[in-house]
């Protein structure tokens, strides 16, 4: 009796667990020049084909400061996600309003 309760309660955790949600995060590259920082503290970069790309932060592991002005003007290996985040009033308290923003995950600088 003891192994029929063991093998039907891992069965139920098998079958709980198949219905659990995966997220797929998608990780996007793309080569880029560093142009500075906005007013707002946005990481600003500019592809081949002269498009803006705003970056809202990077990963903590990223070794390369990016308010040095020395990496104004130097082309770098962008590799980033996607990511949504709340916002915050004048005050600094969270609205309950949501933004997606790119956020870079691995930086390379190209020589």
């Amino acid at each position: 009796m003891k192994t029929l309760y063991s093998v039907a309660f891992v069965l139920f955790i098998l079958v709980s667990l198949s219905f659990t949600s995966k997220t797929t995060v998608k990780e996007n590259t793309l080569t880029a020049t560093f142009i500075g920082l906005t007013e707002d503290d946005y990481y600003k970069f500019e592809d081949e084909n002269k498009k803006i790309v705003l970056f809202y932060d990077l990963n903590e592991e990223i070794e390369i400061g990016l308010y040095d002005d020395a990496f104004i003007g130097k082309k770098f290996t962008i590799s980033w996600v996607e990511k949504e985040i709340e916002l915050m009033d004048d005050e600094g308290e969270l609205t309950g309003e949501k933004k997606k923003v790119k956020s870079i995950t691995v930086l390379t600088l190209i020589k």
